[in-house]
């Protein structure tokens, strides 16, 4: 998609603008496109940009912006669009986490000149590998309809090694199986690395047909993770130390998992070493800011101003929402976290408590 917008533009911009704390395949994608990396804060209340900062940005060469929806909460997109199309930036609204979410009554991956979905492992409907994407511009179509018939077909390597990923996936995905993974260090598991060494080629027809065969189970399964997330809200709502995260105005969340943070980064890894014990699968996601991701350093462009991203990444905690979680699996975590927040002193390394930190 970067590379088809790149062609798309007359002015010469070079710059993806993404958030200081996101995936970063995100920021790999910008560096593999020959691009540069533009940061703008976030808002650690909402992981959504703050925008009172982006309106100060020199973004005279960015090309495309990009909104994350991390872990199924949409973005503020009608602000980003809005504040984009004045500026002649492209929006690339990513849906990989956020299939089925909605801002008003217009799905997320719709909001921008083009916009993605994962079937990847662990996303909102699994078909282990590929994606989708998606524009209503037809001279964006085009544009990254070239790409696309450049890209080469799948090894039959890749297409076995995938069955074998997706039967993997399917026998392991119970909370109570997952010390077994977790037991094996050489499958990485829980960890973030950053890397533009990623394959890119045409999918496996039977990845395709499955994720086409599974489509219609989507509404069921983002029920099932919204319960699951609210469960768990509920049962934190009066444990101090605990910050949920707000959801834009208008939105409809999906919670691919559920975030939250913590009011230290020593009770956030005491915590998640805890649940993992009690076989729920918690993590803390993205370890660095996008700034501070070291591989990166040669592709940033610009102020780097971070502070919120930095937050984020010392205090975040997502847990698990998926089918397999049960209504039980959401009470013991809520247990096991509520026990470590209240026996755990609390270092405040990253920052002073505020009263938002101790409510939901």
């Amino acid at each position: 998609m970067l590379r088809a917008l790149a062609r798309n533009a007359a002015d010469g911009r070079d710059e993806v603008l993404i958030p200081s704390y996101t995936c970063y395949s995100v920021a790999a994608s910008a560096a593999k496109a020959g691009l540069k990396v533009r940061l703008g804060d976030i808002d650690p209340a909402s992981l959504d940009f703050d925008y009172e900062q982006l309106r100060q940005l020199d973004l005279r060469r960015v090309l495309a912006v990009v909104a994350t929806n991390l872990y199924g909460l949409p973005n503020d997109l009608p602000t980003l669009v809005s504040m984009a199309r004045e500026r002649g930036i492209f929006v690339i609204d990513d849906a990989a986490q956020a299939l089925g979410a909605r801002v008003g009554a217009r799905w997320c991956g719709t909001w921008g000149d083009a916009g993605l979905y994962s079937f990847d492992k662990g996303k909102n409907l699994s078909a282990i590998d590929g994606g989708v994407v998606v524009s209503d511009s037809a001279r964006i179509s085009d544009a990254i309809a070239k790409e696309f018939d450049a890209l080469p077909a799948a090894a039959m390597s890749e297409s076995l090694h995938g069955m074998a990923k997706l039967a993997a996936y399917i026998t392991l995905l119970p909370p109570r199986l997952y010390w077994i993974p977790n037991s094996i260090p050489a499958l990485g598991l829980g960890e973030t690395v950053y890397t533009t060494e990623y394959p890119m080629t045409r999918p496996p027809s039977f990845l395709s047909a499955l994720a086409a065969r599974m489509l219609p189970q989507l509404d069921a399964y983002t029920a099932r993770r919204c319960s699951n997330a609210e469960r768990m809200l509920q049962g934190l709502r009066d444990v101090a130390g605990v910050q949920s995260i707000r959801a834009v105005a208008g939105a409809e969340p999906v919670y691919l998992r559920l975030p939250v943070l913590v009011r230290d980064r020593r009770t956030r890894d005491a915590a998640i070493a805890s649940l993992k014990r009690a076989g729920i699968g918690a993590t803390g996601s993205y370890p660095r800011s996008i700034a501070d991701v070291p591989e990166l350093a040669a592709h940033l462009r610009g102020d780097h101003g971070a502070s919120g991203g930095r937050t984020v990444a010392s205090r975040i905690m997502t847990l698990p929402t998926h089918p397999y979680v049960t209504e039980q699996d959401c009470s013991r975590a809520v247990v096991v976290l509520r026990r470590v927040l209240e026996t755990t002193p609390g270092v405040h390394a990253d920052r002073a408590v505020t009263p938002a930190d101790v409510s939901l």
